[in-house]
């Protein structure tokens, strides 16, 4: 399905024949964001002295999509709220498998799920441990990011402009490498539904979801079956009357709530009426709420950065990661079903030891083969799932660094398999992982 190309021959472009090390013989990085993927990459390129490492971070706190904020739409400086934190999210993973592999310090194993603020906690932690904070401008917006060639073709740099949100003053600045982690679960994917606008009720999408007590007593109609899907379905059903959990996939055999019903996809909606795909109606539908996903949106970049958004697929990326025509940029995170914190620290650890040298990138038609979509739909194109091991280890080959510990693996493969079966149940299970990470056990709660 996937290809993970790991053995490398000469590329001589951008990277090799053009210089990357500034004049002060450091490399200049920029890195857009603060969130998980942001901390990791200023984490790593911290601790080594080639790296000279400024971090953009357009609000006033670090950890991204895992800082809850009650209001939605726009926040003060009228910027559309980037977290997409309900009140009681808890993880879908257990803490244990979330950990960063040079930090590991969330234990929890019964409930081996853990609420957002404790990953907040957990990645305010890592900063403080690792000194990351310094590295940070905050109330900081990345405006414009544009790819720049030097006269003599020899020294490629991307120049960032900046907004300071506090002063409204902008600043312009010059980079040797950029490194793109502004996450990807900020702009909702809304799909077109005949008659929407014909429903009276209140449309939300999971992005503006924050508590179940507005729907108690109602119908709600909830599309989408993954896991904001789910895990707010199963929340709604303490409070409303029914709910109705609409998806294309195969029926779920999970038990499920009594006053949680599984339909099918939509194919229409005449004002609370909703017209099924497989021909059956519900009606008197009070609430509408969107579980449909996120675009991947990068709004600061220059389009002579060559990089292309076609339904949710990103392209042209090497490994999911690197930027093919301009191989100083990468985009850390765009895999999805994975585990995220040490997929991370996997492609951060890549991309450093390639501005490095250590890593040599094959041709550009090698490449451009690897990135090619090889799923059926093109918005399925970085759904990695149990691909994500031999990614990771692709990954850690090439750059010489440490593979993932074993336990990762074991501990995902475990919990995909209690999950399916228990989802009304699955994030109170005991984990427990053996002191040599070579074996997993997991208790189901009675």
């Amino acid at each position: 399905m996937f290809q993970f190309l790991v053995s490398f021959t000469g590329w001589n472009r951008a990277l090799h024949n053009r210089r990357v090390v500034s004049e002060e013989g450091k490399i200049k990085v920029c890195v857009v964001g603060a969130g998980a993927a942001g901390l990791c990459a200023a984490r790593h390129l911290a601790a080594n002295t080639k790296f000279e490492t400024t971090v953009y971070e357009q609000t006033n706190e670090i950890g991204g999509t895992w800082v809850y904020k009650e209001q939605i739409g726009f926040d003060e400086n009228g910027l559309p709220i980037h977290s997409s934190m309900y009140q009681n999210l808890r993880t879908n993973l257990p803490a244990k498998i979330m950990n960063f592999p040079d930090y590991i310090t969330m234990e929890a194993q019964e409930p081996c799920c853990v609420s957002h603020q404790e990953i907040l906690k957990y990645l305010r932690d890592y900063a403080q441990h690792f000194d990351i904070c310094r590295h940070i401008q905050f109330n900081t917006r990345v405006e414009h990011v544009r790819y720049e060639l030097a006269e003599d073709c020899n020294t490629e740099k991307w120049s960032v402009q900046v907004k300071k949100l506090k002063t409204n003053e902008t600043e312009l600045r010059y980079f040797d490498a950029v490194m793109i982690c502004n996450g990807h679960y900020f702009e909702p994917y809304i799909p077109t539904i005949p008659g929407i606008d014909s429903f009276p009720g209140l449309i939300l999408h999971s992005h503006d979801y924050r508590k179940p007590d507005k729907f108690l007593g109602k119908k709600v109609l909830v599309l989408g079956a993954s896991s904001s899907g789910i895990d707010i379905g199963i929340e709604l059903s303490d409070y409303a009357a029914c709910v109705y959990l609409s998806h294309n996939h195969d029926r779920l055999t999970s038990p499920l709530p009594s006053n949680m019903i599984q339909v099918a996809g939509i194919e229409s909606i005449h004002e609370t009426t909703f017209h099924l795909r497989d021909g059956t109606t519900v009606d008197d539908i009070n609430f509408f709420l969107f579980c449909t996903g996120y675009k991947y949106n990068f709004p600061f970049l220059n389009e002579n950065c060559g990089i292309h958004i076609d339904d949710n697929y990103v392209t042209p990326l090497y490994k999911h990661l690197i930027n093919i025509e301009h191989p100083s940029m990468c985009i850390v995170g765009i895999p999805t079903i994975v585990v995220p914190f040490p997929m991370f620290h996997m492609q951060v650890q890549y991309f450093l030891a390639l501005l490095e040298g250590r890593v040599t990138l094959p041709t550009k038609s090698m490449m451009l083969e690897d990135s090619i979509v090889k799923t059926p739909k093109k918005r399925h194109a970085h759904k990695l799932m149990d691909y994500q091991w031999d990614y990771n280890d692709s990954l850690a080959i090439a750059g010489g660094f440490n593979q993932l510990p074993l336990f990762y693996k074991l501990g995902y493969k475990a919990w995909s398999i209690q999950r399916s079966a228990n989802l009304l149940r699955y994030k109170d299970s005991k984990f427990v992982f053996s002191e040599d990470g070579q074996s997993v056990q997991l208790i189901i709660p009675e």
